[in-house]
């Protein structure tokens, strides 16, 4: 099987610059930020490495953006020869497009799903590429991708997305999903009575943390368990747990098989 890319890109020039959104080919690429997973590395590519960024855009088997078929693609285009439109391709805002029937801001998306959104906005991109500030132009960059491959990530194990809709937190539905979801893990762990440890958002939704926990009881979004951290048994939203791995059996169901 071949890699899957998540890209993102930044540009030299605004689009007030270049003449409005219809000339984004003008605008020119300032960096590439690219996370590979065969790998497990993020990369920001500078205008001279793009030979580079190349090999990796054809060894692929996805490549992961948001709106990415409409702008980044289309900004990037002009630096190859090959059709950068052929190449497999999953723009997550297309998917929340087709769900919701209007887009959504990555920021929007990100807050409402990971608890944080975006590092800035692209003008700060365009200052820091034209004075010349090429360190935190990859940090900004890189982060942006960090945001959109944990987007991908918690729509791949969860099955949806989330936003805000006139106050009230909903779900998008998403159809990159495959095997089971979040949710399905923790009701089979429960069944088998097996420990797990969870990435959980935690502290106002601001931080995230691994917590070795017992399943006790679990309903459609909240689940009840024991956490060996704290010693207390605490109500869990299923919404806020980002990733799971099993540790072990229970201890009340370890000493039921004497």
């Amino acid at each position: 099987m071949g890699d899957k890319l998540v890209l993102d890109l930044e540009t030299k020039k605004s689009f007030e610059e270049v003449g409005g959104y219809h000339n984004n080919k003008d605008l020119g690429v300032s960096l590439c930020g690219v996370y590979s997973y065969d790998r497990d590395k993020y990369k920001a590519f500078r205008e001279e490495e793009f030979k580079e960024m190349a090999t990796w855009l054809k060894e692929a088997e996805l490549i992961i953006g948001f709106n990415s078929k409409s702008f980044d693609f289309a900004v990037l285009q002009p630096y190859y020869k090959f059709n950068l439109s052929k190449l497999p391709h999953l723009d997550i805002l297309e998917e929340i497009t087709h769900a919701l029937g209007h887009r959504l801001k990555l920021e929007t998306l990100a807050q409402a799903t990971l608890g944080e959104g975006k590092s800035g906005s692209g003008l700060d991109a365009l200052w820091y590429y034209k004075n010349n500030e090429w360190d935190k132009l990859e940090k900004y960059c890189l982060v942006d991708v960090r945001v959109t491959k944990e987007v991908y990530e918690y729509g791949q194990r969860h099955g949806h997305l989330w936003y805000e809709n006139y106050g009230k937190r909903e779900t998008i539905p998403i159809r990159w999903g495959k095997g089971k979801t979040i949710k399905e893990k923790l009701e089979e762990s429960y069944k088998n009575g097996e420990q797990i440890e969870i990435e959980y958002l935690s502290i106002n939704n601001e931080a995230r943390g691994l917590k070795i926990i017992d399943i006790k009881s679990i309903n459609d979004n909240q689940f009840k368990a024991y956490c060996h951290d704290t010693k207390t048994i605490k109500m869990f939203d299923i919404a806020k747990v980002f990733d799971i791995k099993k540790v072990g059996k229970q201890e009340n169901w370890q000493t039921k098989l004497f």
